[in-house]
């Protein structure tokens, strides 16, 4: 018997695989190698005792939980990918190693040389995402090398197993949440928007609150269960991203924008021009200017650059 079920993850989509009693496959929707070795009569089932343990795990782990009781697994390969997969599952949540550590730890296993290209050959095919942890395996010096559900998903699980950086849609926004969005919003922008004018912050500040609650879309960032930033979009449009200064240079910033262009559509943003650095961080990730105005939305002098993502630049 060959069932399927879908789990839906903050960062897409994924098939479940299993052969009646345990885990087989799990994919991200779209990644390389998607549903490999999947037999053509497989039928969807949700009820399975193996799924329901395999979401209990994933739900645990996707909110920065370190979950114990691993679903029973039945991985399907060659006696060489096994033993790599079996190496991938002893590094632990918030470990890495690299593939030539990796290479070395198989070959005593198997008692022969092996190479760091065939041991990546094997991470590469390994059926299950996540639980076996293939994201774990870096380049060589730890380099952030190829992940079959690409580097942007690679970077995701490392920030939340590493730093515990947790990132999640709120579609429900009480009122606690939106006071700490608000004052994330003033602390960054009295951090990096030093052009406004004397008591622009003060002003702003009362109409941000009612922004942040009717944003159509709206990913937040936390660490400990705190907010320490937020990116809010309408359509395919970035209309805010801040992140509180204290997290500048963590990486949040990029973790929110490649949600928002990897997996829900984003492709424009406004940024002000005043504002060099965060210039730069939109075109560091693709996206380029192609219009300017010489105020802002609300006709105040600070003039805005709209910029546009590279169709090449997606999947970095």
């Amino acid at each position: 018997m060959r069932c399927t079920s879908v789990y839906r993850s903050p960062l897409g989509e994924m098939l479940l695989a299993s052969d009646g009693s345990a885990l087989t496959g799990l994919w991200f929707e779209g990644q390389r190698l998607f549903a490999a070795g999947l037999a053509p009569d497989a039928r969807a089932r949700d009820g399975l005792a193996v799924f329901d343990e395999a979401r209990s795990w994933l739900d645990a782990y996707f909110t920065g939980g370190r979950p114990d009781a691993v679903p029973p697994l039945a991985l399907v390969g060659t006696s060489f990918q096994r033993a790599v997969w079996d190496e991938l599952r002893l590094v632990g949540s918030g470990q890495t190693v690299t593939y030539g550590e990796l290479a070395a730890r198989v070959g005593r296993l198997l008692g022969r040389a092996t190479s760091p290209r065939a041991v990546g050959s094997a991470v590469g095919r390994n059926p299950v995402s996540v639980i076996v942890g293939c994201h774990r395996v870096l380049g060589a010096h730890g380099a952030l090398t190829g992940y079959a559900g690409g580097l942007w998903r690679k970077r995701a699980l490392l920030a939340l197993e590493r730093e515990g950086l947790v990132v999640a849609e709120a579609p429900e926004r009480p009122a606690a949440l939106v006071r700490a969005l608000a004052d994330v919003w003033e602390r960054s922008v009295r951090a990096t928007h030093d052009f406004l004018l004397p008591g622009e912050v003060g002003r702003m500040r009362p109409m941000v609150p009612d922004a942040i609650g009717h944003m159509p879309l709206l990913l937040v960032a936390r660490r400990a269960d705190a907010p320490i930033g937020f990116l809010g979009m309408d359509g395919d449009f970035v209309e805010m991203l801040f992140v509180d200064p204290a997290e500048r240079g963590s990486g949040v910033g990029r973790l929110l924008m490649e949600r928002a262009t990897e997996l829900l559509g984003a492709r424009e943003v406004s940024v002000n021009e005043q504002n060099p650095q965060a210039v730069g961080f939109y075109e560091h990730l693709g996206f380029s200017a192609y219009r300017r105005t010489s105020t802002d939305d609300g006709g105040r002098p600070y003039p805005l650059l709209y910029m546009r993502l590279a169709p090449a630049a997606r999947g970095r």
